[in-house]
């Protein structure tokens, strides 16, 4: 009989948990595949360990944990997870952080290059009007007469930055809190006031956590600062975004063009809502992070964490204070 049960319960809903169950069972744990709503919170009260995606971790379902010692975030985000309820009862609660910083970054720039090309807009054109006359479509702009300005500038609006040095004409960056020294380094223009990235830039790239401060702060106001031709990209959080004014200022000509693979709501957002419906607006599954090679790391490194709170070592991850770990072996 296992000395432990880790769950999982993933909206990616792997076929096989193969790889979680051969890191594991090196700490003497059995590996449930919990494949429902249902069966993740009749499973609460009888695992050791989670890891879990953008499920909510409620105050209510940490009350259910009776024997839960960790929960691993599949990604970096843990807004859906109640930190405070988890410190009081014990649970360590740990992230994944650096497992997709060429995709996300990788996927921003596509957006971008996307956006610059126009590639919504024809593409709109085409498959819905059937058009295939040039005066129907607005030519692009050249990509080393503009302006990428990003906004956050962690490791990933790092890498984008790095990445979009030689094909837009200039990169500028906003973040409260930077890092003078990357961003000497990577060689962009550092401006003080956020809203001169909105005024400035031709494409705005999106690269901020979400939280009290920060959601829906693009709004209508921050969107009628930018370039009738401007576009935005949003890669992190869909509660940054404030919708009904996206969907109206692409509508009314405002802003030229959006690229969106985050949307609040999810996993299961409101496909009726009008962005749905935007010819300027490129929108993607929450699909920026997801390659076979950050699949692999996330689900290595998540397992790994689980495994070595069972041993009784400290997880790497670790974002919360809880001074015991109770495992097999020592107390930390």
């Amino acid at each position: 009989m296992s000395e432990f049960k880790t769950g999982i319960y993933s909206v990616v809903n792997y076929k096989e948990i193969d790889m979680e169950t051969e890191i594991l069972k090196t700490a003497g744990s059995e590996v449930l595949h919990l494949k429902s709503v249902e069966e993740f919170d009749m499973n609460l009260p009888e695992i050791d360990g989670l890891i879990c995606d953008i499920t909510p971790i409620t105050a209510e379902r940490i009350s259910l944990m009776k024997k839960c010692r960790i929960v691993v975030r599949h990604g970096m985000g843990v807004e859906n997870i109640n930190i405070p309820a988890a410190t009081k009862k014990g649970i360590i609660v740990c992230n994944v952080p650096a497992f997709n910083l060429e995709e996300v970054s990788d996927h921003a720039l596509a957006c971008a290059l996307s956006l610059v090309k126009k590639l919504p807009h024809y593409t709109w054109r085409v498959t819905r009007d059937r058009s295939w006359k040039l005066e129907d479509f607005p030519p692009a702009d050249q990509f080393q007469e503009l302006t990428l300005g990003i906004l956050g500038f962690g490791q990933i609006g790092q890498i984008l930055a790095r990445k979009s040095k030689g094909l837009f004409g200039n990169v500028i960056v906003y973040d409260p809190f930077i890092d003078r020294q990357k961003s000497e380094e990577t060689g962009v223009d550092v401006v003080e006031d956020m809203d001169e990235i909105f005024r400035t830039a031709d494409v705005v790239s999106i690269h901020v956590p979400l939280n009290d401060e920060t959601r829906y702060f693009v709004d209508i106001t921050k969107l009628k600062l930018m370039k009738s031709t401007a576009n935005i990209i949003n890669t992190s959080r869909g509660g940054l975004v404030n919708l009904d004014d996206l969907s109206y200022a692409l509508r009314h000509g405002i802003i030229a063009g959006a690229a969106l693979d985050v949307v609040e709501g999810e996993p299961v957002p409101d496909m009726t809502h009008p962005i749905f419906d935007e010819p300027g607006c490129l929108i993607t599954p929450h699909t920026a992070w997801y390659s076979n090679s950050s699949l692999k790391k996330l689900r290595t490194i998540a397992a790994e964490e689980v495994r070595d709170v069972y041993l009784g070592k400290r997880p790497v991850g670790q974002i919360n204070t809880v001074e015991k770990i109770n495992g097999k072996g020592k107390e930390m």
